[in-house]
């Protein structure tokens, strides 16, 4: 008997993957579920299109879901034998003619059929779309289904608007669906000209950019292709050893947006450096007003630095926040004359935040090193960074040797701006933690300050 850690396993994956599985059939599917009170349907997926069964997705489970007359026969089947069931062919429901697939689902051989996946199949929707190659397709995808179980990695979601080509060992296009081959027509007259080609072979004209890889969702490889005049985006999904299929998308009107924000970016990044050049330019006019100026002018600095990197990025919503702790450092060591100050950055791998965070960020890292440099720089030699991350939380620490803060300084009391700014940004715009205390070691003696942020925010 199985556990019930290993029941939620096999229900999640199925919840997660089934999408997919819809998507590529062209076919709805529901999912049902052997419990304490009986079979009751668990969840529903269709392609995009309307539903062939109308209803809730949740069912209340103290209420036993009756099937369908027609449905007991293959469903049920599938429970008891524990193998496929193809079921009645031509059956109306809700107008339309459905051929149902029931596919028993187990997380190991020799166990209890805890689940079916029953496939609902348009028969002129899947003849049109998918032809004859509807039964080869479903096999493999069902398999690749259970090794997803297995392994626990997920299928990616298909995009509106994402065509698929199906490929079959070796390498070669099986089959590429309307969506797929109105991206790539120019290439053929009509779709059979694609099939028995390699993707190699049909793009070998076309510069193609490898973008990376994501193995939790099975995705090979991420490329652009420049395809004359637009951008074609590729996912390359791994299914099985004899099946693969690649996702096609056009991305030209994102490349385009894409370069519009960067425009912006690069735009918003001179205009806060014309405000900083103002400000010095005000300050030497005011000479008695230097502190302050140089505090607006650092302040403007570091949020530059997060307009001018994403200005450059190829990435235009994520930034690598490790790198824009360096910069920020280099301006304000620069800016205090304290070049002859050991800075140590410790950053075990690159820590990605959201663009908007990263503009918080900046601002209250600048705030802590300017207050440090501040008041501090006769007597301090040395300042630690250390930036890492986990599942949950951001982290952020700061350590100086300066001797700390003088008895009785309670950072939550300060009428400061700075630390109001790193108070106000840490918790409410970041939801975040802040600690603030003096630490001693050795014969040293200075401030540690700690930030924690949700990643989740």
């Amino acid at each position: 008997m199985m556990t019930q850690p290993n029941i939620a396993k096999l229900i999640e994956s199925l919840d997660h993957n089934l999408q997919f599985v819809s998507e590529m059939l062209q076919a709805s599917i529901r999912l049902f579920v052997k419990g304490n009170t009986g079979t009751t349907i668990h969840n529903y997926f269709h392609p995009n299109q309307d539903s062939l069964y109308l209803g809730p997705k949740t069912i209340d489970q103290s209420q036993e879901e009756r099937f369908l007359a027609h449905k007991d026969i293959s469903v049920d089947k599938a429970f008891k034998l524990g193998r496929p069931i193809v079921g009645q062919y031509g059956l109306v429901i809700n107008n339309r003619r459905i051929q149902e697939f029931a596919y028993p689902i187990r997380l190991s051989e020799g166990t209890d059929v805890l689940a079916v996946i029953a496939v609902e199949r348009d028969i002129y929707v899947t003849r049109n779309i998918l032809g004859q190659h509807w039964d080869f397709m479903a096999d493999n995808l069902i398999k690749a289904l259970k090794e997803k179980i297995k392994d626990g990695t997920r299928f990616p979601q298909v995009a509106f608007g994402e065509g698929a080509v199906i490929i079959k060992a070796p390498d070669t296009i099986f089959f590429a669906n309307p969506l797929a081959f109105n991206l790539i027509a120019e290439l053929a007259e009509h779709g059979s000209q694609l099939v028995g080609q390699t993707l190699d072979d049909l793009f070998a004209s076309f510069p193609r950019k490898y973008k990376g890889k994501d193995q939790g969702l099975s995705i090979d490889a991420i490329e652009e292709i420049s395809l004359r005049q637009r951008t074609i985006g590729a996912r390359h999904v791994r299914l099985s050893g004899e099946m693969s299929v690649v996702l096609l998308k056009d991305n030209s009107e994102i490349k385009v947006k894409e370069t519009l924000l960067k425009e912006i970016h690069h735009r918003v990044k001179n205009n806060l450096q014309t405000i900083a050049s103002l400000l010095r330019m005000q300050k030497r006019r005011n000479p008695e007003l230097t502190d302050a100026f140089d505090e607006a002018i650092n302040r403007t600095n570091s949020i530059a630095l997060v307009h001018e990197y994403l200005s450059r990025s190829h990435d235009i919503e994520n930034i690598d926040f490790g790198f824009l702790v360096q910069k920020i450092l280099k301006g304000l060591v620069s800016s205090f004359g304290a070049e002859k100050i050991t800075v140590n950055y410790d950053c075990p791998h690159k820590v990605f935040v959201v663009s908007e965070d990263a503009t918080n960020l900046a601002l209250v890292l600048n705030e802590i090193l300017s207050n440090t440099l501040e008041h501090t720089i006769d007597k301090l030699t040395k300042i630690d960074i250390k930036l890492f991350n986990d599942e949950k939380f951001l982290t952020m620490l700061v350590e100086d040797d300066g001797g700390g803060f003088t008895e009785g300084f309670d950072y939550k009391l300060s009428k400061g701006l700075g630390w109001e700014i790193v108070r106000t940004i840490t918790e409410e715009s970041l939801s975040g933690e802040l600690s603030v205390d003096n630490y001693e070691e050795d014969d040293k003696r200075g401030v540690r300050i700690q930030l924690k942020i949700p990643l989740d925010i």
